[in-house]
């Protein structure tokens, strides 16, 4: 007679991973079964002995003859369970719990918590009553495969088969089994590195789990799966989220760290840090993402005033010619909401002075001259508007030299201007028509000069001196801004730049953005800290990074090069990819989510909201880290990806930090976790990933 469950294979690899004796406890045997769901028989004493199944608890059914290598084909179903079940004599077991009740109550009269409600049960009776159901749901199956010449675990997302449900036992996932469950990844020729994110986490209530020694069991992500994608992080203020992106930047940075090693391009990581969190030590995590190492890890924030030589200047030097475009930027932003002719000539003028393709060197000397009287004027309005001016400027060689505001100026004018306002007040430098205007003389000196070309009483080469000072058009659009009136009309001028002074920084000596990119470039984790910043500020220096890194990248991979793997990581992500701004093709947050992929651009985003990110950034975000959410509309939408839908009311229920169901890339299912906290021993394996010593031994 033929075998009616043949066994087509030795199955050692399920066994050795997942059903040794020391890796998963018999909990029970299949009751019913189908297709998507099993309906489990368990016992009291069975779920005593493993410390208890829990709701959303892994099980592992086979109908393997586990130890003797046969009894079917080389397969084990994962179930998880989602409630309990009835079984077919439960009605006969319910009968008999109830007669033995009301016998219990007729003879316990006392309702005093010291007197044991004790039911007169037979132990073969007992016994019968003590069996339940557990209605679980079949998440796919465990087989073996061979690939490129090797035997591999594997699994499939159904159920391909099923005999007869006595063949079936069940077991509880134990140790280093039920670790070797939750790490598993498909198997793939992708880049693989395994590292520790947290541990296995069935419920809130965990007193079970730690008595029976199972609340420790790790669980293992592929680091590369965060590098080039979108990762979703979805929960209340809180709960962990700024947690889980500490963890995985540090991670990053020890994949990246490598890479540097064997010769590769690093990663770069860019932060922006909303509430300093990221920045700064905290009490909740005894150290913080900067203890990783000064040439590691830069912070840029207001006010910074570069005594600290990781920490840098959040913003532009408004009074360094060289930084004078995006300073010219910043200005035509905060004059965008005036539409007067001054405004539009201001934005149009050339305060730069760049030498234009096929202009003969005396036009080119022209250009120069006419941008930095434009300069000297933009200057004297920003002085007026309060902005700090600074004492020193660096040069191209690094030094540092006094600060002046460097016009090229006719000798007979500049003549003129010491008789009437008397010495020190510009510096004359020998050989050349070059004069530099004291920091403190700027608007004295623009005074004398807008005075003098309004009386007209000057003569001969002071007269065309000053006529030809006077004559550029970034002079002209910049004087409306310095004396408030334009066409004889008083105008806000230099008022409206007071805003503007967040973004001013006196320290600063190259443009920002260039600075960070080009950190990123070296694989520094970059913290932008903006909770120094007011918040439209903050928000506008945000967009203009992001800009200018999409430019940036933009351009290498146009160029048919790969661009440079850099993550970025951002908090209240529904005010940046709602459904109404993801309609805005220009907005560069949702032109960032919709290249990043292929720019080489990995984004981590943090939002409270599910329902506020557009469905298109959620339907290709790849990594799911969730949280507890507080209300049934946010985990209903969230109930639209993958199986969050199971765990709807535990997410709204279970409000314990940093316990997430996380979906990953490589991961075939969502498990329950709970991350690690961001700590000193994280912040020493990224420290010793990159040849530095631990934080004790720094210290000592």
């Amino acid at each position: 007679m033929p075998d009616l469950i043949p066994n087509v294979g030795s199955g050692t690899l399920l066994e050795r991973v997942l059903l040794a004796d020391d890796r998963a406890i018999r909990v029970g045997a299949i009751h019913r079964l189908d297709y998507d769901r099993a309906v489990v028989i368990t016992h009291d004493r069975w779920k005593a002995e493993v410390g208890g199944i829990p709701q959303y608890a892994f099980l592992l059914a086979t109908a393997r003859e586990v130890g003797n290598g046969g009894g079917d084909d080389d397969e084990v179903l994962l179930l998880r369970v989602e409630g309990t079940a009835p079984l077919s004599l439960e009605r006969d077991q319910l009968a008999v719990r109830e007669e033995a009740l009301r016998d219990a109550l007729s003879k316990k009269n006392d309702p005093s918590p010291s007197v044991v409600l004790d039911m007169d049960l037979d132990p073969f009776t007992k016994n019968r009553v003590s069996f339940t159901g557990l209605d679980c749901r079949i998440i796919g199956t465990f087989y073996e495969d061979i690939r490129d010449g090797r035997q591999v675990l594997d699994f499939g997302h159904d159920v391909d088969n099923f005999y007869a449900t006595a063949t079936y036992r069940v077991f509880k996932p134990i140790g280093d089994g039920l670790s070797a469950l939750t790490s598993f990844i498909k198997p793939t020729d992708d880049a693989i590195q395994m590292v520790r994110i947290g541990t296995v986490r069935y419920s809130s209530t965990r007193r079970r789990a730690i008595l029976a020694r199972q609340s420790g069991v790790p669980v293992k992500v592929n680091i590369q799966d965060f590098i080039g994608t979108k990762t979703g992080m979805f929960g209340m203020t809180r709960m962990g989220k700024s947690n889980t992106m500490k963890t995985i930047a540090a991670r990053v940075f020890a994949v990246s760290e490598q890479r540097r090693l064997e010769g590769g391009p690093p990663i770069g990581q860019l932060i922006f840090d909303p509430q300093g969190e990221y920045a700064n030590p905290n009490t909740q995590d005894g150290t913080h993402l900067a203890a990783i190492g000064v040439d590691h890890v830069v912070i840029y924030k207001f006010g910074a005033d570069g005594s600290r030589r990781n920490v840098r200047p959040l913003g532009f030097n408004f009074f360094d010619p060289d930084q004078i475009q995006p300073v010219k930027d910043i200005i035509s932003a905060e004059l965008a909401d005036a539409s007067a002719d001054y405004v539009k000539a201001f934005v149009l003028a050339d305060f730069g002075g760049t030498p234009v393709v096929g202009e003969t060197p005396e036009d080119t000397a022209k250009r120069q001259a006419r941008a930095e009287r434009g300069r000297l004027l933009l200057y004297g309005a920003l002085a007026k508007a309060d902005f700090s001016v600074p004492t020193h400027i660096p040069e191209e060689s690094g030094r540092l030299r006094e600060w002046r505001a460097m016009v090229t100026m006719k000798a007979a004018l500049a003549d003129e201007l010491e008789r009437a306002l008397g010495q020190g007040h510009i510096r004359r430098f020998s050989g050349n028509r070059v004069i530099g205007v004291e920091r403190n003389s700027l608007t004295r000196v623009i005074d004398w000069i807008i005075e003098r070309d309004e009386a007209g009483d000057l003569t001969g080469e002071a007269l065309r001196g000053l006529q030809s000072f006077v004559s550029g058009d970034p002079w002209r659009s910049a004087l409306p801004i310095y004396t408030q009136l334009s066409q004889n009309r008083r105008v806000s001028g230099f008022a409206k730049l007071k805003p503007a002074r967040t973004y001013h920084s006196p320290a600063a000596r190259v443009d920002y953005r260039n600075e960070i990119y080009g950190e990123l470039l070296r694989g520094r984790i970059v913290i932008v800290d903006l909770h120094l910043g007011s918040e439209g500020a903050t928000r506008r220096l945000s967009e203009r990074l992001a800009e200018y890194l999409m430019y940036r990248q933009t351009g290498v991979f146009t160029s048919g090069a790969e661009p440079p793997d850099i993550q970025i990581a951002i908090e209240e992500a529904h005010n940046l990819f709602s459904t109404d701004k993801y309609r805005d093709e220009l907005d560069v947050w949702v032109r960032m989510a919709k290249q990043a992929s292929k720019l080489n651009i990995g984004m981590l985003y943090a939002t409270q909201e599910v329902t506020g990110v557009d469905h298109q950034v959620l339907a290709n975000t790849k990594n799911w880290v969730v949280a507890h959410l507080n209300n049934a509309k946010e985990v209903t939408e969230l109930g639209r990806y993958y199986d969050f839908k199971a765990f709807n009311d535990a997410i709204i229920s279970h409000e314990d930090r940093g316990y997430v169901r996380l979906k990953t890339m490589s991961s075939p299912f969502i498990v329950p976790v709970q991350i690690d906290r961001y700590g000193r021993a994280l912040v020493d394996e990224a420290r010793q990933a990159a040849g530095l010593p631990t934080l004790d031994l720094v210290q000592e």
